[in-house]
């Protein structure tokens, strides 16, 4: 058992350097999973949010981009223009229709037949 969430960190490919940590949360009515992605400093309360993700793999792609995207240089060396596609975010939690309980499928109020 975990008692702590999952936590990894995004590392340039070149130097090492950390350029984000990653998070999996489990967010909204339906316990979807999210990976947001933070800035590095060792001091949390320092951190800026830099996006949610659904997958581990979209959250490293997406912050390998942004970060080629912000210092419009390619993360593969040398001069290069950024190369890496930006990766969409995941929507936020959508909250649930009025009288439906967490864990349960959403029914209508009366059935087809006595419509």
């Amino acid at each position: 058992m975990t008692i702590r969430p999952c936590e990894w960190d995004v590392l340039h490919p070149l130097d090492g350097r950390p350029i984000a940590v990653v998070r999996l949360l489990v967010l909204g009515p339906n316990r979807e999973p999210y990976y947001r992605a933070v800035s590095p400093e060792t001091d949390r309360s320092q951190r800026r949010l830099i996006g949610y993700w659904g997958t581990l793999d979209h959250a490293h792609d997406g912050v390998l981009a942004l970060y080629e995207h912000a210092s419009r240089r390619s993360l593969s060396g040398g001069d290069l223009p950024p190369s890496r596609p930006l990766v969409p975010q995941k929507a936020p939690p959508q909250e649930p229709p009025a009288g439906h309980r967490p864990g349960y499928a959403a029914r209508p109020a009366k059935h087809s037949s006595r419509a």
